[in-house]
């Protein structure tokens, strides 16, 4: 190679590394803008993330527990308006006694739905043992403030002000609230990684079917003990808690055993999901109908099994085809966003709509109005009451992270 050849192909070398150190700095300054804008873009999507609905939230299982949140609100407002069952609106109106046993039985669809679509159980476990913590300990704050409010408001104060009625409610042995029905969901929560494992242990079709008959029986049975034991419960302190009259009036192993049943739905829910259809749709409108009728005939001595474990099932499957029905129709869809809404916020609509029931009923209290108007001033404020609170939450990310924090 001669100097010049070499000379001339060292400055070439020279010009191109240069030429190529100068694009690599403007790709570098280009990147760097880049990555800038992703990370602002980034943290804008963050925060529309925090502010609106997970994307991936199950659209059919937050109408059918905002459907269920809806019943409840109706139930304690024809409570506070002293609606007697026996009354036109009573017997006509929407139905009572459907959403404490449907929400634990939608909790446990909803464990079994997540074991179904996730394939790392154990990470499923974890999560419905953390929400149970989280249950608990919302159970004990809310139920004190409802509970000190109520001994407000009726002027009894001195209750508070004593350490032998505080131990009682530490030991669950004074009053609670509606806040009660929460321990039975946090329980179920706690026990369904030992059903999970049971159920992924069977491997055979026989194995299923007799872990969801032993479910069945054991879910009348628990719901039976109140009526054979009759008031002999109310003296043994511990067995009335558990099988009479519960916590707030909820039983707790009777409620537990119907998260279960739940459970075995949400396991043999998604054949019939895929073939939701007209014919789905009757077969489980005869089901609820023919429910009712057997057990209207039925001997006293099965009543209870057959009514919290079949007709029980038969409002939860009617509920669900609602639900599902509603959100296969855009227009449906749209009209009944805010129960939707309830739905992907239940704990926190399962706190504030008795708040705007209690206010509206003391404020109805000093004018001379039907019971009728009391029930309907009361529903409309706890559920859209409720949702202005979800639509400031979706709004403002500042108050989603305050609700969040205290697992609401």
């Amino acid at each position: 190679m001669t100097p010049v050849i070499g000379s001339a192909m060292a400055e070439a070398r020279t010009k191109t590394g240069a030429a190529r150190r100068a694009r690599d700095i403007a790709r570098s300054d280009t990147g760097a803008r880049g990555t800038a804008r992703t990370a602002r873009a980034g943290a804008r999507a963050a925060t529309l993330r925090l502010a609106k609905p997970q994307a991936e939230r199950i659209a059919y299982i937050d109408m059918a527990r905002g459907l269920f949140l809806v019943l409840m609100a109706s139930t304690h407002a024809m409570t506070l308006a002293g609606i007697p069952a026996t009354s036109a609106l009573g017997r006509w109106g929407l139905p009572r006694g459907w959403a404490s046993t449907g929400l634990t039985m939608l909790c446990g669809f909803m464990v079994a739905t997540l074991c179904r679509q996730t394939v790392d159980h154990a990470r499923v476990r974890e999560r419905v043992v953390r929400r149970a913590k989280q249950l608990l300990a919302m159970m004990f704050a809310s139920n004190v403030v409802m509970v000190t409010i109520r001994h407000l408001v009726s002027h009894e104060t001195k209750p508070l002000f004593t350490l032998a009625w505080w131990w009682q409610f530490l030991v669950l042995g004074t009053e609670w609230s509606i806040s009660g029905i929460l321990l039975p969901i946090a329980l179920f929560l706690l026990i369904s990684p030992a059903l999970i494992r049971v159920l992924d242990a069977g491997r055979s079709r026989l194995h299923a079917v007799m872990i969801a008959a032993a479910v069945t029986l054991c879910t009348g049975a628990a719901w039976s003990v109140r009526a054979v034991a009759g008031e002999s419960l109310v003296h043994h302190h511990v067995l009335d808690l558990l099988f009479g009259s519960g916590l707030g009036g909820f039983p707790v192993v009777p409620i537990v055993s119907s998260g279960a049943l739940g459970f075995l739905v949400g396991r043999l829910w998604q054949p019939l999901r895929d073939r939701f259809d007209t014919r789905t749709c009757l077969a489980i409108g005869v089901f609820f109908v023919a429910a009712g009728q057997v057990t209207s005939v039925a001997p006293a001595v099965v009543g209870p099994l057959l009514t919290r474990t079949v007709v029980d099932l038969s409002h939860f499957l009617l509920i669900m085809a609602l639900a599902l029905a509603v959100t296969r129709w855009s227009s449906s869809r749209r009209a009944l966003g805010f129960v939707s809404a309830l739905g992907s916020c239940s704990l926190l609509t399962f706190l504030l709509h008795r708040i705007f029931e209690q206010v509206l009923n003391l404020g109805l209290k000093h004018f001379d109005v039907s019971g009728e108007l009391v029930y309907a001033a009361c529903l409309s404020g706890g559920v859209f009451g409720s949702v202005a609170v979800i639509v400031l939450r979706r709004r403002f990310a500042a108050w989603n992270r305050a609700l969040r924090a205290v697992y609401l």
